[in-house]
């Protein structure tokens, strides 16, 4: 019989090596693949263009198209990514407020993945729009500092 300082020394043992062989495995998946922050866009490269638009060489009519792009485009990501955060507080307010699984939910949920595809759709028509306005040799210098501040980002966690 063991005593009750045993039981629980050995309960606390058993806890330990329960969570050690959960986090061990965590903790290797993390290092196998990057993380991924979901609230993180699909892809940004004007912010990298911005911030190389000099060192990327581009030419006057270049120049002229991005800064169209830059008076309109952000605005109607922006205002598409409140209404989205917008629509995701309602669902959430719902949610707290003691919403069951109704229609109205399920709508909420619908609308919020329209939205989502919409923004995603959104950032792959701004890739397809730099492609076209880029150089071949402008486009792979933008991806390869693109995914530079990738691991930059993900290195710092």
């Amino acid at each position: 019989m063991l005593t009750s300082t045993q039981q629980h020394f050995k309960r606390s043992a058993l806890i330990t090596a329960l969570v050690l062989g959960f986090a061990a495995p965590m903790q290797f998946a993390q290092a196998e693949h990057p993380a991924y922050n979901l609230g993180e866009p699909i892809i940004a490269l004007v912010p990298i263009i911005k911030q190389h638009e000099k060192a990327l060489k581009l030419d006057a009519a270049q120049q002229e198209q991005f800064a169209q792009w830059l008076k309109t485009a952000p605005a109607k990501r922006m205002a598409a990514e409140d209404k989205l955060a917008n629509t995701r507080l309602q669902l959430r307010a719902a949610l707290l407020d003691g919403m069951g699984d109704t229609p109205e939910r399920q709508a909420l949920i619908e609308d919020i993945g329209k939205q989502e595809a919409a923004l995603v759709a959104m950032r792959a028509g701004c890739v397809d729009r730099m492609r076209a306005l880029l150089n071949a040799e402008q486009f792979k210098e933008v991806v390869a500092l693109y995914k530079a501040s990738l691991h930059k980002k993900h290195a710092a966690k």
